[in-house]
């Protein structure tokens, strides 16, 4: 079963749009201006839907679209929101980043090297990660007491089949959480294209008068 890729993906015009906000610092570095409110929602948006894809890709190629298993209600509490508060983005991605470095290294022990399970886990994490180097103008990072350490990532079940499923659930939870993130900066960015036509009105009124 072929995924192909969106049509948002494919396009060279996004594509070029969005290389930079995937840099990563030690990969290639940041670009010298902080990305627009623009940018970040046309990243989010391309993430949410390569997380939609990549969800389905897993649940079909993992054989666990069956019976709604991987589409449960109950989030880990980390991916559960409300999304756009101060630290809540960034602290998903963080969680998110390492969540997906144990999916991969447990597919690793199932699929030999380049298979595209591991393809598209990468190319996730490596948006997951670009996301994060961008977030610090939008989303501040809050500051933490001096030695506390973030909450550590969700520990991988034992068995092969709780592992598989596990790994499913959080992928449906992740491609929800980017979904919603995806609306509200859309929203966001309505809102401030409303306030900026208001007030340019107010100004025209204002030299009429």
């Amino acid at each position: 079963l072929r995924y192909p890729p969106s049509p948002s993906s494919s396009s060279p015009a996004v594509t070029k749009g969005l290389f930079i906000l995937w840099a990563v610092p030690g990969q290639g570095g940041r670009p010298l201006q902080p990305p627009t409110l623009q940018q970040i929602q046309a990243l989010v948006r391309h993430m949410a839907e390569d997380a939609q894809e990549l969800f389905a890709f897993y649940e079909e190629d993992q054989h666990l679209a069956i019976n709604n298993l991987c589409r449960n209600n109950r989030p880990p509490e980390w991916l559960r929101g409300p999304v756009m508060v101060p630290g809540g983005v960034r602290g998903t991605m963080v969680r998110m980043a390492q969540a997906l470095q144990d999916i991969t290294q447990h597919q690793r022990d199932l699929n030999p090297p380049g298979a595209e399970i591991l393809r598209r886990l990468a190319s996730t994490h490596l948006k997951v990660r670009g996301l994060l180097s961008n977030l610090e103008g939008l989303f501040p990072a809050p500051s933490l007491p001096p030695g506390r350490r973030p909450p550590p990532g969700p520990t991988a079940p034992t068995k092969v089949f709780r592992q598989k499923l596990e790994g499913c659930r959080i992928l449906w939870s992740y491609a929800r959480f980017m979904a919603k993130l995806s609306a509200q900066l859309e929203a966001r960015s309505r809102r401030a294209r409303r306030e900026k036509r208001r007030s340019r009105r107010g100004s025209r009124l204002s030299a009429r008068s």
